[in-house]
């Protein structure tokens, strides 16, 4: 597949910010952060159901409501600066990145296929450096079938995979003009958590060790294989814990995928090898601090299962164990 751009242009509040809210502080935990972009893509089928929406009209549908969006989330609009007094985002009303480009294949071809990063890349492009660049990247892709795929991508120095939700279906919800039922972000973390040093964190690049390739793969769970999965883990739990056990849908699928990683790991490496998970949490929820469930920023926790032990004298885990 062939991904073009078409344009690109700057999309902007549809409100000035005010003057005193033009600096925003980034939080301890944002510092910390690597500068780079993350993201997501959401991919949409044609709806055959209803008389298809003309691109431009309904581009057009999607920049005006991402600039009432924008009112509500200025820090996303704005620039990342370093100085001598630190870091912090600059509420400029520069706007961000939208773009349209156009792929010359049908969207079932990139769905039911192995994920191609080269391909992935090309429908979320972002800028390779952060400072004097947009925060956020919106790429609306349009394929011949009629879907599209709009990629967004967000510095992790403003932002968290939920901050992201909340931006996402907030804009969701203008485009289907109702932007007065919005979610009112909250922008109060900065002020819990300040930067305790004013100094700006240089990370390194990333560095990969040792020359083995990396596999991606793509795996489908339908809804009725999940909740087979959550009863599967339910009747595997001990007769104390039984009862209020209830395991998520992410928590189930990633055992399971932890557990077949777990025996292939055993089969290759033996018993010298070890095996480790990793996954972040939104912490909003989660401590006793009063935060708002709308706070936007990063502020989320990780946790880690690991071992270490011979794998050949260890029994194979249960499922409700992962």
């Amino acid at each position: 597949m062939k991904v073009e751009i078409q344009w690109k242009k700057l999309v902007k509040p549809s409100v000035p910010t005010p003057s005193d809210q033009r600096k925003w502080k980034l939080t301890s935990i944002d510092e910390l952060q690597m500068p780079n972009y993350v993201g997501v893509i959401f991919y949409y089928r044609d709806n055959a159901g209803n008389p298809r929406v003309d691109i431009s009209q309904r581009l057009h549908q999607m920049e005006e409501s991402l600039s009432k969006t924008l009112t509500l989330f200025y820090p996303m609009a704005g620039r990342y600066i370093e100085d001598d007094d630190g870091c912090f985002i600059d509420c400029n009303d520069l706007g961000v990145d939208f773009v349209h480009a156009k792929v010359d294949g049908q969207i079932d071809q990139l769905l039911h296929r192995d994920p191609d990063m080269d391909l992935l890349e090309y429908l979320s492009q972002f800028p390779n450096n952060l400072v004097g660049n947009p925060l956020v990247v919106i790429q609306v892709n349009t394929f011949e079938c009629g879907g599209i795929a709009i990629g967004l991508r967000s510095t992790h120095r403003i932002s968290d995979i939920y901050t992201m939700a909340i931006f996402v279906n907030s804009w969701a919800t203008a485009c289907r003009g109702n932007v007065d039922v919005t979610v009112c972000p909250s922008f109060e973390l900065s002020s819990l958590f300040p930067m305790k040093v004013s100094a700006v964190a240089n990370w390194p690049p990333p560095r990969i060790i040792g020359s083995k390739e990396f596999t991606v793969s793509r795996f489908r769970f339908s809804g009725d294989a999940v909740s087979k999965l959550r009863a599967l883990a339910r009747d595997d739990a001990k007769d104390s814990m039984a009862n209020n056990f209830q395991p998520s849908r992410v928590e189930v699928v990633s055992a399971l995928i932890s557990k077949a990683l777990v025996k292939i790991n055993r089969c290759r490496q033996g018993e010298e090898s070890s095996f480790a998970v990793y996954m972040t949490f939104n912490l909003r929820d989660k401590v006793k601090l009063k935060i708002p469930a709308n706070s936007c920023g990063n502020f989320y926790g990780m946790i880690s299962g690991r071992s270490d032990q011979p794998m050949a004298s260890k029994r194979n885990p249960e499922f409700n164990e992962m």
